[in-house]
């Protein structure tokens, strides 16, 4: 055990943790099971070569809940990835891993501020598709072919309405997360659905392929 979780489970002692009381009351709500801790590095490489992952920094896993969903055979995973650092960055992650997928790597991301001013004078592929979608998000992948076919009128709403979180896949493995940002508890089943949609739309959508 190093000093930081040393002193992160005296702090937890002395002081309690209402994040973890919060995400344990969560967990017996929605049938999740959960456990205080994971080591971080155990996560598989196709997850640890995302860009939420960042391999340059030390971090670890606190209040890791997870459930098989029998719909699409999958683990579903939600945690707290804390980086080691001055200012103790967290990032809340929802983690969809089933063997149905064979995902090329990709990201979608929000666009800046400046990217968005921008759009008004251009455009890209997706304003065919949906206009605001285009607006707002950058999709970056090794395999854009399949990305045609994936992001569907029904996949790009549904990401308009996580609105500013940001999706990543590699492989068996589907992620949604806001970028250094802490989900609050009353939001977190509705992004957890949202992502149980979007997987939904990938394995079963197939009205780009008609294109």
């Amino acid at each position: 055990m190093g000093l930081i979780d040393l002193f992160d489970d005296i702090g937890d002692a002395i002081f309690g943790n209402k994040r973890f009381n919060e995400l344990r009351h969560f967990a017996r709500s929605k049938n999740f099971q959960i456990r205080r801790k994971v080591v971080a590095e155990q996560l598989h490489v196709d997850v640890k070569t995302m860009q939420f992952y960042d391999e340059t920094k030390a971090k670890r896993i606190k209040g890791y809940l997870y459930k098989k969903d029998i719909k699409f055979d999958a683990l579903t995973q939600i945690f707290d990835l804390y980086y080691a650092t001055n200012t103790n960055i967290t990032t809340t992650i929802f983690l969809y891993d089933t063997t149905l997928l064979d995902l090329p790597r990709f990201i979608i991301k929000p666009k800046s501020g400046l990217s968005k001013l921008g759009n008004i004078f251009s455009s890209t592929e997706w304003s065919s598709l949906s206009r605001d979608f285009d607006k707002d998000f950058v999709v970056e992948s090794n395999d854009m072919n399949y990305m045609r076919m994936m992001i569907t009128s029904h996949f790009a709403e549904v990401m308009l309405r996580l609105g500013e979180y940001t999706l990543e896949g590699n492989g068996d493995y589907l992620v949604i997360y806001k970028k250094s940002r802490k989900v609050d508890i009353v939001d977190m089943d509705n992004i957890y659905d949202d992502g149980l949609e979007l997987l939904d739309i990938i394995l079963n959508d197939h009205s780009n392929e008609l294109v």
